[in-house]
């Protein structure tokens, strides 16, 4: 399909369907200027938000002085946010460094499909042009979905309703390995408002690159070097065409609001590996393998939303349809230098995610000050393709129906004191079909949740949840299919069709204080209790090993603390620096069901921080400001390997010289100490998955692998401008 092909179709989606937010109170032009947040003079500080479940709300202004291109890159700037990607990748985002499936993503409150068999959603395919605010939703309230085990990310898209102008941005960013290496993006928008509506229409198009470098060596179990290496060079080409619009409409005492977005990716990934053996200084090439991957991806999906007041209710309605649509075809070749032997091979796979949501609810005063809302959501989900997992690829069509009602009451007991209990019940049917069989499930789970929000002092507040929540499996995990020789050589794995749900039972207490002139300072505590984990594990004998299959078994325990704090340094007479800062600390704990080892959950860093200075010069119209970002060493275990990850810290930096009132000239620059991931990996030897087990138990390595990963230091300089 051609851009302007899906644009049209986008557009189409849009006029007839969409998911927005609240309309003007009144009728009148009365937006806010565009160029308020095109070109502003002040720094901006996070604050304190009217919910009353712990929710930290950041707007656009937070993260565009850097230059952010997509949602990833925004989010590694907020409390406990960590990826385990590639260097310069911000994909798969995990909040309180738990795995990506415990995170749940919203577009305007709304879940969305994505490419993983975990469910998550990449967040590096989402541009920062099209977002309005992230929210970061610790601990839910009843009337949204309950996955979010470890929080849910809500992006909000940009709307009319309170926005009123045009702005058009240009940049160009170098990417320093010099080969290739400039890309070029642009972004126009436009927002009114009249009589009765509001509209916002916004599209962009950037060109993304990412060079990486990767150096293997390989030793012996001492640490002797075993002259064996290979250096790989990986290139990330592509580009993103987005578009989001957004209308509202009075209709007569009610509003009805819609919004759509579409991402299209047109990317390429190359990369080549050479293999050399003998001492270093005297290497030997011996073969090269290259592997050229073309990837087609198409994101897009429409919302409605109707709201009705009935004296002093309120009813309100939701429709919604999004997809997810992946093509890629791959071409991969081996040549062995002394034989001469050439291979080539190439496949093809596809991926096809359409889900269909509604939803009704009223919200009533019950007596007094006690206010209830209760309402239904229903979601219609079909996949196809292949689900590809960790354990195993397979293809599978996958249909489910999820109901849930929900019931919610908010207490304001006193003006500084409030609290919000509430129930909802996540039903769920499920059919899985592959070329190996069917297989189906029906069950539910009921979701309770409590909030608690106490202003102590006009400054100071405290908070208080509790809450269910859980995590659907992996769509691999579900499919009927056998794996010969997984886990090890001689065991089998089968997949699981009646596999059911984790749950968790989650606890936040937190503090926040606002400052005395602007900002927040905040810190929290979590605890997550999650059962019903789910695990590989063997079930049956199966000639000298055993038979696998994921089950629902075990149970986990997270925990930590995050502080956060978003200021300007008045109190040391620097009235315009801003001072931001955010870091968090994280444990938790398992049994690994292989072993019998107790570890942490895998991936999940010790801590992770971020530091940030801006000077803002308002008499010369001129800001810069830097930031840094670190991570502590994560374990991922693996049946027959553990690997140990660290990354390099990150320093970003910004220039910004604006010119007038409605044109801004921003240079900014990221990977500036070349950070480095380096991953260390032990690997044991064995046949089936019982002697790994042994091995790991013993200490027993087979041999090293020592992985340095690199990319360039990219430099982009982007003009905005406000009409």
């Amino acid at each position: 399909m051609t851009f302007r092909k899906a644009a049209l179709g986008a557009a189409s989606l849009i006029a007839i369907a969409g998911a927005g937010r609240a309309l003007a109170a009144d009728a009148a032009p009365d937006g806010r200027p565009i160029e308020e947040i095109v070109v502003y003079g002040e720094n901006v500080y996070r604050d304190r938000t009217a919910d009353i479940n712990p929710t930290l709300s950041y707007d656009l202004e937070f993260f565009q002085r850097f230059e952010p291109t997509t949602v990833g890159e925004m989010l590694k700037r907020v409390p406990g946010v960590v990826f385990t990607s590639d260097v310069l990748e911000y994909d798969a985002v995990q909040l309180r460094g738990l795995g990506s499936q415990y995170t749940q993503i919203l577009v305007n409150g709304r879940k969305i499909p994505g490419q993983q068999a975990n469910g998550s959603v990449f967040v590096d395919r989402i541009p920062a042009e099209l977002i309005d605010r992230i929210e970061i939703i610790r601990s839910p309230s009843s009337d949204i979905t309950g996955e979010g085990t470890a929080g849910t990310l809500n992006v909000i898209l940009k709307e009319g309703a309170d926005l009123d102008g045009a702005f058009a941005r240009i940049g160009a960013s170098y990417f320093g390995d010099g080969d290739n290496a400039l890309r070029y993006s642009g972004a126009a928008a436009v927002a009114t408002s009249g009589e009765g509506y509001d509209f916002w229409l916004g599209v962009d198009v950037q060109q993304r690159r990412n060079p990486k470098q990767k150096y293997t060596e390989f030793f012996e179990p001492d640490g002797t070097f075993d002259e064996e290496a290979e250096f790989e060079k990986d290139h990330r080409d592509g580009t993103d065409y987005s578009l989001n619009s957004a209308l509202g409409i009075d209709i007569g005492t009610g509003k009805l609001e819609l919004n759509g977005y579409a991402v299209l990716t047109d990317r390429e990934e190359k990369e080549t590996v050479n293999g050399v053996e003998g001492p270093r200084d005297d290497f030997e090439y011996i073969f090269q393998e290259t592997q050229l991957e073309d990837i087609k991806q198409k994101s897009y999906g429409g919302y409605a939303l109707f709201t009705q007041p009935f004296g002093s209710a309120e009813f309100e309605a939701t429709l919604g349809y999004a997809v997810y649509d992946e093509t890629s075809d791959e071409f991969t070749t081996e040549l062995e230098f002394e034989s001469g032997d050439f291979e080539e091979d190439s496949e093809s796979f596809e991926i096809a995610d359409k889900e269909l949501q509604g939803g009704v609810s009223l919200k009533f005063p019950v007596f007094g000050n006690v206010e209830n809302k209760t309402g239904v959501d229903i979601r219609r989900q079909k996949r196809s393709g292949l689900q590809m997992g960790e354990a195993v690829d397979v293809e599978a069509d996958i249909t489910s129906l999820r109901i849930a009602p929900f019931t919610k009451f908010t207490f304001d007991l006193a003006p500084s004191f409030s609290i919000e209990a509430g129930v909802r019940y996540e039903s769920y049917d499920r059919e899985v079909t592959s070329d190996e069989g069917t297989g189906e499930l029906n069950d539910g789970r009921i979701l309770p949740s409590f909030n608690a929000r106490w202003d102590v002092t006009g400054n100071d507040r405290l908070r208080l949840s509790v809450a269910r929540t859980m995590r659907y499996p992996d769509f691999d995990l579900i499919t009927p299919f056998e794996e010969d020789e997984t886990p090890g050589d001689d065991d089998i794995l089968v997949g699981n069709p009646s596999l059911d749900v984790e749950t968790s039972w989650g606890f936040d207490i937190g503090y926040e204080r606002r400052l005395p002139s602007r900002g927040v300072v905040g810190l929290n505590f979590f605890y997550r209790d999650i059962t019903d984990l789910i695990e590989l594990v063997p079930v049956a004998p199966f000639g000298s090993g055993s038979e696998f299959s994921p089950q629902n078994t075990g149970d986990a325990q997270a925990w930590g603390v995050e502080f956060d704090i978003s200021t300007p340094l008045g109190f040391v007479g620097l009235d315009e620096t801003a001072f931001y800062a955010n870091a968090a600390w994280l444990q938790s704990d398992v049994t690994d069901l292989n072993t019998g080892i107790e570890r942490k959950l895998i991936n999940q860093p010790d801590f992770v921080y971020n530091v940030s200075l801006v000077q803002n010069f308002p008499n010369y119209g001129f800001t810069a400001g830097a930031s840094y970002q670190k991570r502590g060493l994560s374990v991922e275990y693996g049946f027959d390997e553990i690997r140990d990850i660290s990354y390099g810290g990150n320093l970003e930096m910004f220039l910004e010289k604006r010119l007038g009132d409605k044109i801004v000239v921003r240079f900014s620059a990221t990977n500036l100490l070349d950070a480095e991931k380096l991953e260390v990996i032990s690997a044991y030897d064995g046949d089936s998955a019982a002697e790994f087990a042994e091995a790991i138990i013993n200490g027993d390595v087979d041999g090293i692998e020592i992985e340095h990963e690199q990319s360039s230091r990219v430099y982009t300089l982007t003009l905005r401008a406000a009409f």
